[in-house]
């Protein structure tokens, strides 16, 4: 990059020198700020400047010298960012005549002299098409800096002063952009907010997704029944497939956060690695705009969508390769349980067992085994299943909070006097959730359907027979957290709001691990 410079330095000293014949007044200390009578006049009469050409000798041993480092493996990140982004042997001229004034602060005064303006000290469309000898009257050579050039629309360069004049607006190249010709690899800070990290695949079939990717698939769309397994799936698969992962959590996504600004950072990111971009879960973007996933489904580019709702046709105008992804078995679980936590967990602890009812994603995992040492850490012992179990709740969505009343749980066994009978049917009750993984999986008597995996019980009796708290000692006994819901909030006198409103407590009690 630096060496190419010499090459924008010896069109810049020409046109200095240009400008210097042909100003009739070069000592007025007044020069840029104001138009004379003469200088009207010799505008009216002056011609179009002719191109220059380019200094062979310098390009070529430049060339040379680039041609034998990447011989030896060199990463050259110049060339690498014109084949990543299409971009020709003028679109590169171009790009470093704007970045110039980022790496050297002397083009910033030379530009404004050349712009004859000292408050212009960045290069406009028409002094950078001047200095790589392109005819701003040619219309071939003005595609190159407006929408749909490849400068423009990789955000390579950005057009200012949409105001003015075409071949008067200002160019300015993004300090990602600039830091990453230099060597930096670190996104943009509002971009690292979204960054998520990618963990272990234990679910689905990396391999064929590989192979659809090298086949040119370039949408894939991956319908996830737990958090970021599809992400972990994405991940595997890029990895398969020869490039790096850049993966968003657009979960972290904020109110005033524009999803279209966003998918166009992440576009240029994932190019200036040649990375495959991974983005979810899309229902956050909908909340923000309902046609915000048509920015990340368009973007032309390797994209893996992930969300638990069904693909809308109208999200994107080409079809997407669409992977159903089932919930983690209980044996995968158990294994990203017990490797997060190894080395941490005292004897006799299994983590897996301690919480082989939270059907949790691997980024879940990773965070409740983090909460749930803090808590040890807390009163200074070694990591216990109640830790973990404390971590695991601690990843419940909050969207039922608006919607229910959270309890946790105290009361145990002991503080619940029942007859005989119907305590036997709520132990059954706690047996069912706590094996219910091993009955229908592992011993495959759940069939082929993924129905009816729910546990439902229906408590009747007067009022302060134990119904509430025979809830919360179910909920104890499990380790997860009692939601109660006071129907008469949920009942609406307009119909069919009733059911928009259970609806929604469904939908958010999927999220969680929990008693209703």
């Amino acid at each position: 990059v630096l060496e190419r410079l010499e090459l924008v330095e010896q069109r810049v000293c020409a046109a200095v020198t240009r400008r210097r014949v042909t100003d009739p007044n070069p000592d007025d200390p007044f020069r840029g700020l104001y138009l004379t009578e003469d200088d009207v006049d010799r505008l009216l009469s002056e011609r179009a400047a002719h191109p220059w050409p380019a200094d062979p000798e310098t390009l070529a041993r430049i060339e040379d010298a680039a041609d034998a480092a990447e011989h030896t493996g060199a990463d050259l990140r110049l060339r690498r960012l014109a084949r990543t982004f299409a971009l020709d042997a003028l679109d590169v001229e171009l790009l470093l005549v704007v970045l110039a004034p980022d790496l050297d602060a002397r083009y910033e005064r030379l530009y404004g002299y050349l712009h004859d303006d000292v408050t212009r000290r960045r290069a406009s469309i028409g002094l950078a098409l001047e200095l790589t000898g392109a005819p701003p009257a040619l219309g071939e050579a003005r595609r190159r800096l407006a929408w749909g050039a490849a400068l423009v629309d990789g955000g390579l360069v950005i057009v200012e002063d949409d105001d003015r004049p075409f071949l008067t607006r200002a160019l300015r190249v993004p300090d990602r952009v600039a830091m990453h010709l230099l060597g930096e690899d670190r996104c943009d800070p509002p971009l690292a907010s979204l960054v998520a990290q990618s963990h272990d695949c234990r679910t689905g079939d990396p391999l064929a997704l590989a192979r659809a990717l090298n086949g040119g698939a370039r949408l894939v769309y991956v319908r996830e029944r737990t958090p970021s397994l599809g992400r972990a799936l994405a991940a595997a698969a890029l990895a398969e497939a020869g490039r790096p992962t850049l993966a968003l959590d657009l979960a972290r996504l904020l109110a005033g956060d524009d999803p279209w600004e966003v998918a166009r950072a992440a576009l240029r990111e994932a190019r200036l690695q040649d990375a495959g971009l991974v983005a979810g879960p899309v229902e956050k973007a909908l909340e923000l705009d309902p046609a915000a996933v048509r920015a990340f489904a368009e973007l032309r580019w390797p994209t893996i969508l992930t969300g638990s709702r069904p693909w809308d046709p109208a999200w994107s105008t080409d079809p997407p390769l669409v992977i159903e992804l089932s919930a983690p078995t209980a044996a995968a679980r158990a294994a990203t349980w017990r490797s997060v936590v190894d080395g941490d967990a005292p004897p006799g602890l299994d983590p897996a067992e301690a919480t082989s009812h939270f059907v949790l994603g691997p980024e879940q995992v990773t965070r409740a085994a983090a909460a749930g040492r803090l808590l040890a850490s807390l009163e200074g012992r070694p990591l216990i299943g109640e830790d973990l179990r404390a971590g695991a709740r601690a990843q419940n969505a909050s969207g039922l909070e608006r919607l229910a009343r959270r309890i946790l749980p105290r009361a145990d066994w002991p503080d619940l006097v029942l007859p005989e009978e119907a305590a036997a049917h709520l132990r059954e009750l706690t047996a069912r959730a706590l094996h219910r993984d091993r009955v229908l999986d592992d011993w495959r008597m759940g069939g082929a359907s993924v129905r009816g995996r729910g546990i439902t019980a229906l408590f009747a009796g007067d009022s302060g027979t134990g119904k509430t708290l025979a809830a919360e000692v179910l909920a104890h006994d499990l380790g997860v957290d009692l939601y109660s819901i006071d129907l008469a909030t949920v009942v609406d006198k307009y119909v069919g709001e009733t059911e928009k409103n259970l609806d929604r407590i469904f939908a958010e009690a999927e999220h969680i691990h929990g008693v209703l």
